[in-house]
């Protein structure tokens, strides 16, 4: 008997959900902290998830149909949308929402941290589902974001040195 398969493009669909909300999140926070360095690092983390978000629609437009075996119906999506629902944020809206809710610096740093850790223990996941050839594209991403967490862990340091 031959085993389902699950369509890759819906993975590529929930990393680019992700890397939205992310997208929110640091647009919000780089427009509502007073500091010009907490706003240039949130604005730098903007940019990288836009260009994360390309990079997965260009994945997804290669794709052609691409498909992965499963052990039953739905085994990937269920696991997927298992992980996505212990996310920080919900959706978009919540990640802005969010943002503009923060009222201390270090608080934004310590959301934004764990946004890029969830982010890499998703990704993590999708890697183990993606075509051979798309693997180094994946460690490419889950790399730029742990550069991501040591900026921010970088930025936590400064303003506690600043501010002590």
């Amino acid at each position: 008997m031959d085993k389902p398969l699950f369509q890759a493009a819906e993975v590529l669909d929930m990393a680019i959900e992700i890397e939205r909300q992310g997208l929110a999140f640091y647009e919000g926070c780089a427009a509502a902290r007073a500091s010009e360095v907490v706003a240039t690092v949130f604005g730098y983390a903007a940019g990288q998830e836009r260009r994360h978000i390309e990079l997965f629609y260009e994945m997804k437009s290669a794709l052609d149909e691409y498909t992965v075996p499963e052990s039953y119906p739905g085994e990937t999506v269920s696991y997927l949308r298992a992980f996505l629902s212990t996310r920080l944020f919900t959706s978009v809206d919540d990640a802005s929402c969010s943002a503009e809710a923060i009222e201390d610096e270090a608080e934004a740093i310590e959301m934004a941290v764990e946004l890029e850790r969830s982010s890499i223990a998703f990704y993590s996941g999708v890697k183990q589902i993606v075509r051979e050839s798309e693997k180094g594209v994946i460690d490419d991403v889950i790399a730029e974001e742990h550069v991501h967490i040591r900026r921010l862990l970088e930025l936590k340091n400064w303003l506690t040195t600043r501010s002590g």
